[in-house]
């Protein structure tokens, strides 16, 4: 399946006003448990890696984190599948990264890699249209993942085992997914291009690529 469609599609935002008007009631306060879960681990430090390696600007991590957005249980929907575990780590690494504190010593400096201007990315990044948007925040998230894939020299049988777990946690997602439309949740009805997360889409990219 391509790269668990798309590491789960990379994630999409609506108009978020028109989207908060169309909120259905949901247990959406059930927590998520993500954290102990291997797969959903590797994800989170993936992101979190590439984040600080390429030095990514807090601008670019506000739009991705819904930060705009007034109510916080929504601000998640802006980009990724809410209550999707591989969403969730991949949405609190961003959080963890934009609250990082300075380098000691280092003059203000908080991050690796050489912030650039990234105006064009933010711009896609709130852009009205779901797809835009989601994919603009997979071509950060993919690479970030493979990269990590490539580094830590996972066996032939390891590489397997995590292809079949992303392939779960996609189909996973998938299902989440379609149970947000049919409850009409504003954020996610154009969400119609969707396939999967993008953590899971990485997954994908990984198959295509002989992994």
């Amino acid at each position: 399946m391509r790269l668990v469609f798309l590491f789960l599609t990379t994630f999409g935002l609506l108009s978020p006003l028109i989207a908060q008007k169309k909120q259905p009631a949901s247990n959406t306060l059930k927590p998520v448990d993500w954290q102990k879960e291997e797969m959903c681990q590797f994800v989170f430090f993936a992101v979190l890696e590439g984040l600080y390696r390429d030095g990514i600007q807090n601008e670019v991590v506000d739009a991705i984190i819904g930060a705009q957005i007034p109510i916080k249980e929504n601000q998640v929907k802006t980009h990724f599948v809410l209550r999707c575990k591989l969403c969730h780590a991949t949405y609190e690494a961003f959080r963890t990264y934009r609250n990082r504190p300075n380098f000691f010593q280092a003059n203000g400096v908080s991050t690796f890699g050489e912030i650039k201007n990234s105006s064009s990315l933010i711009k896609k990044l709130q852009s009205k249209d779901a797809q835009t948007r989601i994919y603009a925040m997979g071509n950060l998230v993919r690479p970030w993942i493979s990269k990590r894939i490539e580094l830590t020299r996972k066996t032939p049988a390891e590489k397997s085992a995590m292809r079949k777990k992303l392939i779960k946690y996609a189909q996973e997602g998938d299902a989440l997914l379609n149970a947000h439309k049919k409850a009409k949740d504003g954020f996610y009805l154009d969400w119609s291009f969707y396939g999967s997360c993008q953590a899971c889409e990485a997954a994908k990219d990984l198959g295509q690529a002989g992994f």
